[in-house]
């Protein structure tokens, strides 16, 4: 966090997300009309952060190159409907990214944040693990003692993945009773350390339902680890992944299966030294 300011002003929470936030921003307007010269059409973009004060802003402005946004202060009550404007929008944004049941994401975000995640690892050359959960024999949990036990269940489980995780790890829901976790820089040792450390919270939780007696639920476990120096697509990832997940149920269920590493490929053709070429190599004919 930045020094101090000497106006002595106190300083913003939530000051890292939104200079992250702002270069984003700022990354997709340049090549889209912004910053440029006044045109026949014009757009300002709003972005309300609640605690910032115009006390705080001039400062945080001069210091991370921000002297061509434009703040207004918004602290008069007549500004209250764009105060329940953004809750509202906020809202929305969290419902169409995140399931409902469990809160964590879901299916539409989750292909989204692993593409990315995907990207990053490609990029950087950092590894990227991908951990897919299953509830084991789950059927029989809403078949013995109903469906609202069995949300219980998946909610239960949501909870621990949170719980058990660190806070750049992206944990959703994909549908039914599977989940899925993102690790992103970390290998696969580590990776398997997680897996097995959440599958433990899972085993020591007993699930509490209206009218029945506390039981406890196993979980499944396929994770795949791309290192990253090569090309590594989410798809392929999630392929890898899914079919370890295949054969910790084949393997008798409530275990962690590894896929092999990603990136280990075979050499392109070009590449190979056949055994002619050997023997020329070495003997000369």
């Amino acid at each position: 966090m930045p020094a101090k300011p000497a106006t002595d002003a106190p300083a913003w929470a939530h000051e890292s997300e939104l200079l992250a936030e702002l270069d984003t921003l700022r990354a997709l307007l340049d090549g889209n009309g912004c910053p440029g010269d006044q045109g026949a059409d014009m757009l300002g973009v709003l972005r309300l952060c609640p605690g910032l004060s115009m006390e705080r802003w001039p400062e945080l402005a001069a210091r991370h190159g921000l002297r061509d946004w434009l703040a207004v202060p918004l602290a008069g009550a007549e500004f209250t409907f764009l105060a329940r404007l953004q809750q509202v929008l906020t809202e929305l944004a969290f419902q169409t990214e995140h399931d409902a049941l469990t809160g964590l994401y879901n299916r539409r975000a989750f292909d989204a944040l692993l593409a990315r995640e995907a990207e990053r690892a490609r990029r950087s050359g950092a590894p990227l693990s991908l951990a897919l959960f299953d509830l084991d024999d789950f059927k029989a949990v809403n078949d013995t003692h109903g469906h609202p036990c069995g949300d219980a269940v998946l909610a239960a489980l949501g909870r621990v993945l949170l719980g058990s995780t660190r806070s750049y790890d992206v944990a959703a829901r994909l549908g039914g009773e599977e989940f899925a976790l993102v690790m992103p820089e970390t290998g696969l040792v580590k990776a398997r350390a997680i897996a097995e450390r959440i599958l433990g919270a899972l085993r020591a939780t007993p699930m509490a339902c209206a009218g029945v007696a506390p039981f406890r639920v196993t979980c499944s476990v396929g994770l795949a680890c791309a290192k990253g120096r090569d090309d590594a697509p989410a798809p392929d990832l999630y392929a890898l992944a899914d079919k370890a997940l295949y054969q910790a149920k084949a393997q008798g269920k409530d275990r962690v299966v590894a896929a092999p590493l990603a990136d280990i490929r075979p050499p392109r053709r070009e590449s190979l030294v056949v055994s002619s070429e050997k023997k020329f190599l070495f003997t000369g004919s």
